[in-house]
């Protein structure tokens, strides 16, 4: 499926490609200022030139340059060190074919090398948030049908400085597209437009849609644009078409064994640096709420198999007296310290040990108790697709959605879980890890 969204402004690109034309040289500077011992050779000079001029030529072979490419934090990552890449390894035969006679100091260049790719995704991301800080005419979606965006998905769309319409009835198509002139035409699911149009009706309603395709309108489905700007699989539930789950599958090996080494690495990086947390974590849970230190539970996992899940205890020890109920966005039955753990998810840390042992992820839908599973699965048609993959201490669906404690929630943190099990990339991988950092910190909890 053709990945869209991010409608771009020619000053944009622009700014895109000067930063990188410039960056790489003005980096090689500033390093070798810092760090080298020898002066200044103009050999420095083209070897920068040269970087920034592969740079923008990459960038604009990997369409990173296009009005309507993807402008994810995800497609950011992968364009910009990928490019950079094989940059450094074209630069290297250069060098040892047209810069042979010319030292260079390694240091400044292994420090060049490493740092750059980050100054230039910085910059990328500044770039655009400034741009759609500074952008007067919105970008303006005319959906052909009917859809009720939930509150958080009507502050993305603004916070983008997007404008959109729905039509009540394809038939006012032709004269929304004069006044209105959109950006983007979201078409309606199928069966949408031809339950209410007659089959003349129809023709006459396809040459306008052929019309404002020549007029450079972008013409996308309903399910692309949920995915391309809201990053969520939509899911209709009163549809029977289930063409949409033969595109969501388990990890292929591949993919297993690269999340496999990076919850590894994290989790023994983590743990080396946040175990005098863990520590003050445990004094304080003893010296505020006597009781067991712990929280073990049973949660399910991949499969729909259940284990054994570690937490610090967040909750006085008769938070479910009164039976099982959702967590909450300020739970009152959370302790002082308690509530603390929570917005900054100290009381995660123990969960380092399941993904040791590899009954979860770093990164994965949120593992639930089955008593919910049970009971979310006769509400929300296809909630165990979620269970094709194993869990994770964090997820996309976590980032991307506030605090939920009802079934409207789950239902649209599936979509997002969903999303991420079909599209998972490292490079996905590697901005919900970022993301997750933002939360903590943050302290909105998840």
């Amino acid at each position: 499926m053709q990945r869209i969204i991010r409608y771009s402004s020619r000053k944009m690109l622009a700014y895109f490609a000067l930063s990188d034309l410039l960056t790489p040289l003005i980096l090689l500077f500033f390093v070798h200022y810092v760090f080298a011992d020898a002066a200044w050779k103009e050999a420095y000079f083209w070897l920068g030139l040269l970087a920034g001029l592969a740079m923008v030529l990459g960038s604009s072979l990997a369409n990173g340059y296009s009005r309507y490419a993807s402008r994810t934090l995800a497609q950011k990552l992968k364009l910009v060190f990928q490019v950079w890449g094989f940059i450094l390894i074209a630069l290297l035969v250069i060098a040892f074919i047209v810069l042979a006679t010319h030292e260079f100091g390694r240091k400044v260049i292994l420090i060049w090398a490493f740092i750059t790719p980050f100054i230039l995704l910085t910059l990328r991301m500044a770039i655009n948030h400034l741009c759609y800080v500074r952008q007067v005419s919105p970008v303006r979606v005319l959906f052909l049908s009917v859809y009720n965006f939930t509150e958080f998905e009507k502050a993305r769309l603004n916070a983008q400085n997007f404008q959109w319409l729905f039509l009540d009835h394809p038939s006012k198509f032709d004269i929304t597209l004069d006044e209105f002139k959109p950006d983007y035409v979201v078409l309606p699911e199928q069966g949408q437009v031809t339950d209410v149009l007659a089959k003349k009706e129809q023709q006459a309603w396809i040459k306008q849609l052929t019309r404002a395709d020549l007029a450079g309108v972008k013409l996308v489905k309903f399910e692309q644009f949920m995915e391309g700007l809201l990053r969520k699989c939509f899911i209709n539930y009163e549809s029977t078409d289930l063409a949409y789950l033969e595109q969501i599958t388990a990890y292929s090996t591949s993919q297993y064994l690269i999340k496999r080494v990076i919850d590894i690495v994290a989790a023994l990086s983590l743990l080396a640096l946040v175990w005098p947390v863990m520590l003050y974590a445990v004094w304080r849970i003893r010296k505020e709420s006597p009781g067991p230190v712990i929280f073990s539970q049973q949660r399910v996992g991949r499969g729909g198999k259940e284990f054994t899940l570690y937490k610090f205890r967040s909750m006085h020890l008769d938070a479910e007296k009164n039976g099982a109920k959702f967590a909450e966005q300020d739970d009152p039955r959370a302790y002082s310290f308690g509530a603390l753990m929570r917005k900054t998810r100290i009381d995660e840390l123990p969960q380092l040990w399941n993904v040791l042992k590899g009954d979860i992820h770093f990164v994965g839908p949120r593992p639930e108790r089955k008593v919910f599973t049970d009971e979310l699965e006769k509400d929300i048609p296809f909630y165990n697709e979620r269970h094709l993959v194993a869990p994770g201490i964090s997820g996309w669906a976590q980032v991307m959605y506030p605090y939920g404690c009802c079934v409207e929630d789950a239902r649209q943190k599936l979509m997002y879980d969903l999303y991420y099990i079909k599209n998972w990339s490292i490079w996905l991988e590697i901005e919900t890890l970022i993301r997750t950092v933002g939360v903590v910190l943050g302290k909105k909890g998840i």
